[in-house]
């Protein structure tokens, strides 16, 4: 009975070695898709005031290894009080952190760039707002997928400039996304 126990194990755990080469196997591509929202509020002499934007994002991520990537994001965005008004959205960032190209947990903080065009329908006229931005993220890679969170906060002047001078803005980006790893 002992040796049938000790066979049985033997078998059961023979695979476990393999299994975990698998789980440990680095990805170091993911592509996927992103409810994708973009918040700037401005503090002026009346008050605060809140534009809020969400749409889509197709996003890329790409792991140099476990430590160290890059991600590009390409949102579409509308206002959530005006449909008329839309949102383009490009960002670019280098994230730094643990688990990026493994299975298993993941975070990371990054640092970016962000360029996005203002446009309200039926007016030919576009605004161009630019500037850096800092973030982070966190997710979880299964084999063939990844889930994750990541919020940037964005550098506000170009939007203090569209304001007219004596206003304060904070600006923010984020996503919740889904890609396929490969």
């Amino acid at each position: 009975m002992f040796r049938k126990t000790i066979l049985a194990t033997v078998f059961v755990c023979a695979p476990m070695p393999a299994f975990s080469e698998e789980m440990n196997e680095q990805k170091q591509f993911s592509l996927g898709i992103a409810s994708f929202s973009t918040v700037i509020q401005a503090d002026t002499y009346y008050g605060s005031e809140d534009d809020d934007f969400s749409g889509f994002a197709i996003f890329g991520t790409g792991a140099v290894n476990d430590n160290v990537g890059f991600r590009f994001t390409y949102a579409n965005q509308s206002h959530e009080e005006d449909s008329n008004l839309d949102l383009t959205v490009l960002e670019g960032s280098l994230i730094a952190g643990t688990g990026l190209a493994t299975t298993g947990f993941k975070a990371y903080g990054s640092v970016g760039i962000f360029s996005e065009t203002l446009k309200y329908n039926g007016y030919s006229e576009e605004y161009d707002f630019t500037g850096l931005m800092l973030g982070g993220g966190i997710g979880y890679n299964w084999n063939p997928v990844s889930l994750e969170f990541w919020i940037n906060f964005r550098d506000g002047s170009d939007y203090e400039d569209f304001g007219g001078g004596n206003v304060e803005v904070v600006a923010a980006s984020g996503g919740l996304g889904l890609s396929a790893r490969f």
